[in-house]
C-alpha cells in the first residue's frame, strides 16, 4: 500500500449560512496555529515537548449552505485531500437542516468528524441519536461559542481523524505484508527448497487439471515421465551431500531447458516438471498428439541428461531411468498414475538403467507380487526361514577339504527355495541385508566351531560374502569382534570375501575397514576375480590374501585358449604375490585337470559337491579327509 498522509495542516470544513460565524472560526483557529508556533519555541527554549507540534495550521473551507457543503467534501475526497473535520450549524434555511447536511457528509466521507453547533435545535439529542445513530464522529457545540473550547474540540477531532488514518494505513500495510508473506509461503509450500522447482503437492495439482481436462475431451492426451537419478547415491555417499545438492541443482536446471516448449514437441498444451523425492523428478507432457512423441521425448531426455556435470571441480557423469505411463489407462487419481510411472521407471533400473521403460498392467502385476515378497522378506529372520548350506572347498592337489563356502537360502513357505540372485539384491534394497549378513557370519562361524572340535577337521575354514552394504556399515569391525569373541574360533578360521564392485564404490573407506578386518586376524578374498574394472589395483592397494577367478572363466577354460591363458597368468599373479587361489564353478573332469596343471591351488563346484545341509557338510568333510588320509598313507 504505501500510503502517505500529510500531517501538517488539518483541515477544517465550516457549514453555516452566516458568513459572521465563518469569519470568527477562521480567527478562533488561526491563533491556535500561532499557538502551535509559540509551543515550539516553550520546547527549544526550556526542553520540553510540544504537544502535536508536528501539525503547523489549519486550512479552514467554508460553506454557507449543506448541499454546498457535500459537494465541497466530494471534491476534497476526490483531489485525495480529504477534510479532516466540520463545524456544522443545526439551522441553516432554506436549505438543509444539521441533521440532514451530516447524513449526506457520512455518506459521502465516512470518516470525516462532525461538532454540531446550536444555540437551540429543532431535535433532541435523542433525536440526532436516533436520526445518525451512535457515533464518536459526533460532538456538540453550544453557541454562543467559547474560543478555548473550539480550539481544543478543532484539535482533539482533527487529531482523532489523524490517529484513525494512520491506524488504517498501518493496518493496510500490515495486511498487505501479511498477504505477501502468505502468499510467499504457499508458494514455498509448493516448490521445492532446493531446486525451485514445483515440489509433488503443486505437480499433483497440475497433474489432476491435466486428468479433468482429458476426460471432458479424450482427444487430448497426456504422459507421466518418471525420472530417477542412476548412482545418485554414490555421488553422495563419496562425493558428500553438499556435492549431490549441487549435482541435483544443476540436473533440475538442464532438465528444465531440455522441456522448453520449442525444443520438444511443439503441439504439446504444456509441460512441467517436478522433483519428488530425493533424486526423483516427475514430467508432465500435456496435449500430446501421439505416443510416439513421447518416446521422443524420453530419448532427448536420456541423451541430454546422460552429458557429465562439472560439480565443484568434479566431473560426474550421470544416467537416468525412466519409467513413463499415459493418459490410454482408465486412471482417476494422480498418485495411480505417478505410481505406475515409478513402477516402469524400476523395470527400466532391471532392464540395465539410462533406458525408459513405458508402464503396463503386467508390471503393476510384477510390483505386487515384489511388495509381497519384501513383506515376507522381513520376516524371513524371525520366522527361522533363512538357512545356511556349505560348498566344499578342495585343495586340488592331495583332494582334501580344506574348507567350506557359506551360501544363503531361504525357504519361503509357500514359493518353496527362493534363490539368492532374487532375494539378496531384494534385501540389498530394503535396508536389511546388513542385519542378514550378521546372522549368516554368526552362524556359520558357530557351524564350523562344531566342526573344528574334531581332531581331523581342526583345519577347516568357512569362507562368508561380505555385501557392499556391510562394508558400509559403520559397527562392522565390532560385530566381527563379537562373533570370533562369542564362537570361540581363531580368526585365521574366518575368510570375507567381497567383489571389486562393492570396494570401489567407496575406494578410501574400503581402504579403512577392509584395514581393520585385516588386523583382527581374519583372510579377505576378491571376489569374482576379474569381471571388475580394476582387479590389479584391487590386488596392490588392498589387503587381500586371495581371490576367487569368476566362473565364467572355467566355464570355457578347456575349449578357449583365451580365457585358458588368463587363468594361467592369474594362477602366476597369485603365486608370485604369495596370495590364495580358488576357481569356482568347476564343473568337469577336464576343467579340474586343467586348472591342476595350472597349478590352481584350491576349486569349488559341482564337479566337487553341490552346496550340503550343515549335517551333510560335516560328514563330507570327514569321509573325504579320512580317505584322502588313508590313501596318502598308504
Amino acid at each position: 500500500m504505501n500510503q502517505t498522509l500529510d500531517q501538517t495542516v488539518r483541515r477544517v470544513l465550516v457549514i453555516d449560512d452566516n458568513t459572521a460565524i465563518h469569519d470568527d472560526f477562521r480567527k478562533t483557529l488561526s491563533r491556535q496555529s500561532h499557538r502551535a508556533d509559540l509551543d515550539d519555541d516553550e520546547a527549544l527554549l526550556f526542553g520540553t515537548t510540544p504537544v502535536e507540534s508536528q501539525l503547523r495550521e489549519f486550512e479552514i473551507d467554508t460553506a454557507s449552505q449543506g448541499h454546498i457543503g457535500l459537494a465541497m467534501v466530494e471534491a476534497a475526497l476526490r483531489e485525495g485531500r480529504p477534510y479532516q473535520l466540520a463545524f456544522v450549524d443545526m439551522r441553516m434555511p432554506p436549505g438543509w437542516d444539521g441533521v440532514e447536511t451530516i447524513s449526506r457528509l457520512w455518506q459521502a466521507d465516512p470518516a470525516i468528524q462532525v461538532v454540531i453547533c446550536t444555540a437551540y435545535s429543532d431535535y433532541s439529542w435523542d433525536q440526532i441519536v436516533q436520526k445518525l445513530g451512535v457515533t464518536d464522529r459526533l460532538l456538540i457545540l453550544k453557541k454562543p461559542f467559547d474560543d478555548v473550547e473550539v480550539c481544543q474540540l478543532a484539535s482533539a477531532m482533527t487529531g482523532k481523524w489523524l490517529a484513525t488514518q494512520l491506524a488504517q494505513i498501518k493496518m493496510g500495510d500490515l495486511e498487505e505484508l501479511v498477504e505477501k508473506r502468505t502468499a510467499e509461503l504457499r508458494d514455498m509450500a509448493l516448490r521445492d527448497m532446493l531446486t525451485g522447482m514445483p515440489n509433488r503437492h503443486l505437480f499433483n495439482d497440475i497433474l489432476t487439471r491435466a486428468i479433468a481436462l482429458h476426460r471432458r475431451d479424450p482427444q487430448r492426451m497426456f504422459a507421466v515421465l518418471f525420472l530417477d537419478m542412476d548412482r545418485f547415491k554414490i555421488v553422495n555417499d563419496s562425493l558428500g551431500h553438499l556435492v549431490g545438492d549441487r549435482l541435483l541443482i544443476a540436473f533440475a536446471k538442464r532438465l528444465g531447458n531440455a522441456l522448453r516448449k520449442e525444443d520438444v514437441i511443439a503441439s504439446l498444451t504444456d509441460c512441467t516438471a517436478a522433483r519428488v523425492g530425493g533424486d526423483e523428478f516427475v514430467v508432465l507432457l500435456d496435449g500430446i498428439k501421439h505416443h510416439y512423441d513421447v518416446t521422443y521425448v524420453a530419448e532427448r531426455l536420456l541423451s541430454v541428461m546422460a552429458e557429465p556435470y562439472l560439480v565443484d571441480n568434479h566431473t560426474i557423469k550421470i544416467t537416468v531411468s525412466i519409467g513413463v505411463t499415459t493418459s490410454n489407462l482408465p486412471y482417476m487419481s494422480p498418485g495411480e498414475i505417478i505410481r505406475d510411472a515409478d513402477t516402469a521407471m524400476y523395470r527400466a533400473k532391471a532392464a540395465g538403467k539410462n533406458c525408459f521403460a513405458i508402464f503396463d498392467s503386467r508390471m503393476h502385476e510384477d510390483a505386487l507380487l515384489r511388495m509381497a515378497m519384501e513383506n515376507d522378506l522381513l520376516q524371513a529372520i524371525e520366522k527361522d526361514q533363512l538357512r545356511l548350506v556349505y560348498q566344499p572347498i578342495v585343495h586340488l592337489h592331495s583332494g582334501r577339504v580344506y574348507g567350506f563356502e557359506a551360501l544363503l537360502r531361504w525357504q519361503h513357505p509357500t514359493k518353496g527355495v527362493v534363490s539368492p540372485l532374487d532375494f539378496i539384491p531384494l534385501a540389498e534394497e530394503i535396508g536389511i541385508i546388513v542385519p542378514i549378513g550378521e546372522w549368516v557370519l554368526r552362524e556359520a562361524c558357530l557351524e564350523l566351531a562344531r566342526w573344528r572340535g574334531l581332531p581331523e577337521l581342526d583345519h577347516l575354514f568357512v569362507s562368508v560374502n561380505l555385501s557392499r552394504k556391510q562394508l558400509r556399515c559403520p559397527n562392522l569391525v565390532e560385530i566381527i569382534r563379537n562373533i570370533i569373541r562369542e564362537t570361540g574360533l581363531p580368526a585365521s578360521a574366518i575368510k570375507l570375501e567381497i567383489t571389486e564392485s562393492a570396494i570401489m564404490e567407496d575406494i578410501d573407506l574400503a581402504v579403512i575397514i577392509l584395514g581393520q578386518i585385516r588386523e583382527l586376524g581374519i583372510d579377505l578374498h576378491i571376489d569374482d576375480f576379474g569381471t571388475g574394472y580394476s582387479s590389479l589395483s584391487c590386488l596392490h592397494n588392498f589387503p587381500v590374501s586371495g581371490m576367487k577367478i569368476d566362473r565364467s572363466f572355467i566355464h570355457n577354460v578347456v575349449d578357449n585358449p583365451d580365457h585358458s591363458a588368463i587363468i594361467n597368468a592369474v594362477v602366476t599373479l597369485a603365486h608370485n604375490l604369495h596370495l590364495e587361489l580358488i576357481a569356482e564353478g568347476v564343473e568337469t573332469l577336464d576343467q579340474m585337470t586343467m586348472l591342476q596343471s595350472m597349478g590352481c591351488d584350491f576349486a569349488q563346484g559341482y564337479y566337487f559337491q553341490r552346496p550340503l545341509t550343515c549335517d551333510q557338510a560335516l560328514e563330507y568333510a570327514r569321509k573325504q579327509n579320512c580317505t584322502k588320509q588313508s590313501t596318502m598313507a598308504a
